[in-house]
């Protein structure tokens, strides 16, 4: 499955000849003229990475990247050269990177493509989390042994001899011990069958 990239860029030719040349390598490209487009689109189709232009008609680029950062996205900046300033802000604001304008497309793929990987794995790692603490409220701590090993083998003997109606010999061929070994340790665990 390919992952979806939304760029945002106020340039039609721009937006068309990036946009086209992520697609050729394998992306699903989504496309926005407008800083309200962009963030419509992100809560509508939630891609894996998105592409903003740091200088938009409607908004600053850099209010884009707070708001989709806001809702959980992943964001590459795109800024002019010569505008140091904005980029640095990008960054601070929580942009995964930023890449000067006029943009090299296949410098973007690949920066694209680490960064949808991160967010998979940022993801990925939020569940889990969230699965061991779903168990841990569930009594389950994934992080401990909740018994001693000398309890759980006294449990599973008595649990087996109780199967067996007391029957030594059919418990220990069961349990892969000897009957020696079984009676010692009925005594050592004082078990009462």
């Amino acid at each position: 499955m390919a992952d979806t990239l939304l760029l945002v860029e106020a340039d039609a030719d721009a937006r068309r000849a990036v946009g086209d040349s992520l697609e050729r390598v394998g992306y699903d490209v989504l496309r926005a003229a407008t800083g309200e487009q962009g963030v419509a689109a992100f809560e509508r189709d939630h891609p894996d990475v998105v592409i903003v232009d740091v200088q938009l008609p409607d908004a600053s680029g850099l209010a884009v990247l707070e708001r989709v950062r806001a809702l959980g996205g992943a964001v590459i900046l795109l800024a002019p050269s010569e505008d140091r300033e904005a980029a640095v802000r990008g960054m601070e604001l929580g942009a995964e990177t930023f890449l000067t304008k006029p943009v090299d497309v296949a410098l973007l793929g690949a920066t694209a493509a680490r960064v949808a990987e991160k967010a998979r794995l940022s993801r990925e790692n939020a569940r889990l989390r969230a699965l061991m603490h779903d168990s841990a409220g569930a009594g389950t701590d994934l992080h401990h042994v909740p018994q001693a090993l000398a309890d759980v083998e006294r449990h599973h003997i008595e649990r087996t001899l109780r199967a067996h109606g007391g029957n030594r010999t059919r418990a220990a061929h069961e349990l892969g011990i000897s009957r020696a070994t079984l009676i010692n340790k009925i005594k050592a665990y004082a078990l009462d069958l």
